[in-house]
């Protein structure tokens, strides 16, 4: 061991090459690994209705409905991913850069049950302004296609079913791995950095000398 860290203070321009890499790809990796991610409802309201979130259970059936058909035009039209549950997250199921749209299931996965006129939204991205951008135009889809498909019925404005959102936007939460375990990360990498840089000195340490001899005795 003595040897070798002998090696590496002699061979310091290796180690220090090594570790500069290392440094750079830890970097590197820091920046192209977050991930962020964000979720809400909008609400399918019944004509004239303002309140949120509060539904006439006579009327939910066909607001359900409705929310399911606007719900098939916006994904077929778009590239929503789609999840194994409603139950699921986005980057839970390994999609870290997208979005999706579903009906809630309030049921199990044998009995489904949709019991609220409310599409719930996911994104996700590498960045909090991508992910609030995505949302905002995932929502004004939502809304348009709900438009467009009134219109194309036939149905005056004032017999529109309206398309509401919660109050402000949501948070955009970074999910990317915690601070430990980044920290762990980078360990890691460091320690294969020294390995690295050790087994590099050592060969040059070895090799250099060899070639400057062989190199000395063709020059004379």
């Amino acid at each position: 061991m003595g040897i070798l860290i002998r090696i590496m203070i002699s061979r310091w321009y290796v180690v220090a090459s090594c570790l500069v890499l290392v440094a750079g790809i830890g970097a590197s990796l820091s920046q192209s690994s977050r991930t962020y991610w964000t979720e809400t409802e909008v609400y399918f309201v019944r004509p004239g209705g303002a309140s949120v979130g509060s539904f006439d259970d006579g009327l939910a059936p066909s607001l359900i409905d409705f929310a399911g058909v606007v719900r098939s035009r916006v994904v077929s039209g778009g590239n929503a991913s789609e999840l194994p549950s409603s139950n699921v997250t986005l980057y839970g199921s390994g999609i870290l850069n997208g979005y999706s749209v579903t009906l809630p299931n309030t049921g199990s996965q044998w009995a489904v049950s949709y019991s609220k006129p409310v599409l719930s939204i996911q994104v996700s991205g590498i960045s909090r302004q991508e992910v609030s951008r995505t949302l905002q135009e995932v929502i004004d889809n939502i809304q348009r296609t709900a438009f467009e498909l009134q219109s194309e019925s036939g149905a005056g404005p004032e017999s529109f079913i309206a398309v509401a959102t919660s109050a402000g936007l949501p948070e955009v939460q970074d999910v990317s791995s915690s601070p430990a375990s980044r920290a762990k990360g980078f360990a890691v990498l460091l320690a294969f950095g020294l390995v690295l840089s050790a087994c590099l000195a050592f060969m040059v340490d070895r090799i250099l000398p060899q070639l400057l001899t062989a190199e000395l005795k063709r020059v004379h």
